[in-house]
């Protein structure tokens, strides 16, 4: 276990020294807030705004319209070590019908791991404000271990099914997390929407038992058990598509993982295994196992510790979205290294997906961005994060490189009139043209539609410039028209489109 002190040093070596940032070609970072105190936790309400949680100062704020504003603070938090505090925030789905917050924290006295649903008054639609405040408190969980002031886990998320998933470490109590009955090392899925609207808990665990859990006993905590057998699941997302939940799971000597529970019951095999390779045993055989799809060695980095960063999905009508050869793919980043790597699933099986351009090296999809507590998709597609050191809210977004049609705006009659449309070599252009606008048709892709005009389309593939150039006859009986243009340019499964351009034809 690593000592404070120890850790702090480490940490102020890393502050230290000067680093950048590197993102592939057209994403930028774009810092939204700053000023928070060790943020950790985020969760969207379904109106935009950001919830965040701040781990030592257990104060809940509220970014929106470009301002912050403070909910409230969780009493009695406890903060000793480097890993305890409040950890996580969730929003219930049912806002604002349901207006309610879940926080999970370390608590003081008793010494123990909580789940707490807060009820929320002010402003409950308005996106643009920061007018919200914390009510009373019902506490759901209060049972769970806190011997160790590490490997506390910390991630609450709801599943596409209305569930409530929580991660908790082992409590540096590695066996424990093979126990499902134990409350370490586990996912758990619960169901709060029958709690009662009064009361200040905690409920029978029968009422937050789902239906559908993997195990029947033997005894509570178990039937409220998703998968199991982790060290210290800090972060998780669930992907918005599928509803399968993507796990960072923080390694001890050799490896850090990305593990993929897609129906519960898994057993991610610590400590019997870290990441891939055998590691030690517990009572017992040798248990089946759920391999991690994705991670890195961690021997020589010193320290370090994985981030789930997103199961990345396009929102539609997004306007920073990353585009169809993002779609599915999973990102997790590197707390201290800064490093975020992108995996990509072919048929059954997950690797490092294909460099793009501007990325800093064939692994690593962007450098550079370290301390990461959490991060989520927007509704924009944009990827939200925070960081810890200095305490600020990000996100990243993709900004197309989109085609120009280069033409003069207007066309002689009985000359020869060039169009081009312009992007990058080896694209593939779709140009369509005509006398009138009529409804837009779509094209494969996510960044648009190209509006069909009336006449035939010309195709092509980019020269070395990035050109695709037409000429155009200008018959006599033209003069007068007004001409329509708009171009499409293919690259890879993406499509980009540019805007209109009006030529009139002329004497």
């Amino acid at each position: 276990m690593k000592t404070k002190a120890i850790f702090f040093s480490a940490l102020l070596g890393i502050l230290g020294s000067a680093f950048a940032q590197t993102l592939p070609d057209g994403f930028t970072n774009q810092t939204l807030a700053t000023g928070f105190d060790q943020p950790v936790g985020m969760a969207f309400l379904p109106d935009g705004r950001v919830i965040l949680v701040e781990q030592r100062s257990a104060r809940i704020k509220v970014f929106a319209g470009g301002s912050v504003g403070t909910l409230g603070t969780i009493p009695g938090v406890n903060t000793a070590g480097n890993e305890r505090g409040l950890l996580g925030v969730a929003a219930d789905p049912g806002w604002p019908a349901r207006p309610y917050l879940y926080f999970y924290y370390n608590h003081s006295s008793p010494q123990n791991v909580r789940l707490v649903m807060y009820g929320v008054t002010g402003d409950l639609v308005g996106p643009a404000s920061t007018n919200l405040k914390l009510g009373a408190p019902y506490f759901i969980l209060t049972d769970i271990p806190d011997l160790a002031s590490n490997h506390n886990g910390g991630t609450c998320r709801f599943g596409l099914d209305g569930m409530l998933y929580v991660s908790i470490g082992d409590d540096a109590s590695s066996c424990s997390a093979q126990d499902v009955s134990d409350l370490r090392g586990v996912i758990l899925r619960i169901d709060v929407s029958r709690l009662p609207q009064a009361g200040s808990g905690p409920p029978p665990k029968s009422l937050i038992t789902p239906k559908g859990n993997p195990f029947s006993g033997p005894n509570d905590n178990a039937r409220l058990t998703w998968a199991f057998g982790l060290r210290n699941p800090f972060r998780f997302n669930v992907d918005p598509v599928t509803g399968s939940l993507y796990i960072a799971d923080v390694g001890l000597r050799t490896y850090e993982e990305l593990n993929e529970s897609v129906q519960g019951g898994e057993n991610f095999g610590w400590p019997w295994y870290e990441g891939p390779g055998r590691f030690s045993s517990c009572s017992g055989g040798l248990p089946a196992v759920t391999f991690p799809i994705g991670g890195y060695n961690r021997v020589g980095m010193n320290p370090a510790s994985i981030v789930s960063f997103t199961r990345y999905r396009n929102r539609l009508g997004g306007s920073a979205g990353f585009g169809n050869g993002y779609e599915g793919d999973a990102f997790y980043v590197e707390y201290y290294g800064g490093f975020v790597r992108r995996l990509k699933k072919t048929g059954t099986a997950w690797s490092i997906a294909p460099p793009v351009s501007g990325q800093p090296n064939t692994q690593d999809w962007a450098t550079g961005i370290r301390f990461v507590g959490d991060a989520l998709v927007g509704s924009d597609g944009a990827l939200y994060y925070l960081t810890q050191f200095p305490g600020a809210l990000h996100r990243i977004v993709f900004t197309p490189v989109l085609p120009k049609i280069l033409a003069a705006g207007t066309a002689p009659v009985g000359k020869p009139f060039l169009l081009r449309c312009e992007r990058k070599k080896g694209d593939r252009i779709l140009l369509a043209f005509g006398l009138v606008t009529i409804p837009p048709v779509p094209l494969p892709g996510f960044f648009g539609s190209v509006e069909i005009l009336g006449y035939p389309l010309v195709s092509g593939i980019a020269d070395s410039n990035g050109h695709l150039d037409v000429i155009l006859p200008v018959p006599p009986e033209a003069l007068g028209l007004v001409v329509h243009f708009q171009c499409a340019a293919a690259a890879g499964v993406d499509v980009f489109i540019s805007v209109v351009k009006t030529v009139r034809v002329v004497q």
